[in-house]
């Protein structure tokens, strides 16, 4: 089931969460770079447009298209305010 593209990347986002609680064993992850096949579609939704998105759940399903969406996403580590005023 499609669900918004936000909600997706809210969960890429959560799932390396634990990446960052490894930095206090000596562990520090600056960058992760993801590159994935996507399903998508645009929807007319409350008088707007919405895109639907998720990773693919079966390729056979999909077998009819040439080439998936991909989303290329990067997420880094910055300082806060906080951090670099210290």
């Amino acid at each position: 089931m499609l669900r918004e593209l936000h909600e997706v990347i809210t969960e890429l986002q959560d799932s390396v969460a634990p990446l960052a609680r490894a930095a206090a064993s000596g562990l520090r992850l600056s960058a992760l770079e993801l590159n994935l096949p996507l399903d998508m579609t645009l929807r007319l939704r409350d008088g707007g447009c919405v895109l639907l998105a998720d990773v693919p759940r079966n390729l056979a399903d999909a077998s009819w298209q040439l080439e998936p969406s991909r989303l290329q996403l990067t997420l880094t580590a910055s300082p806060t305010l906080a951090e670099g005023a210290a």
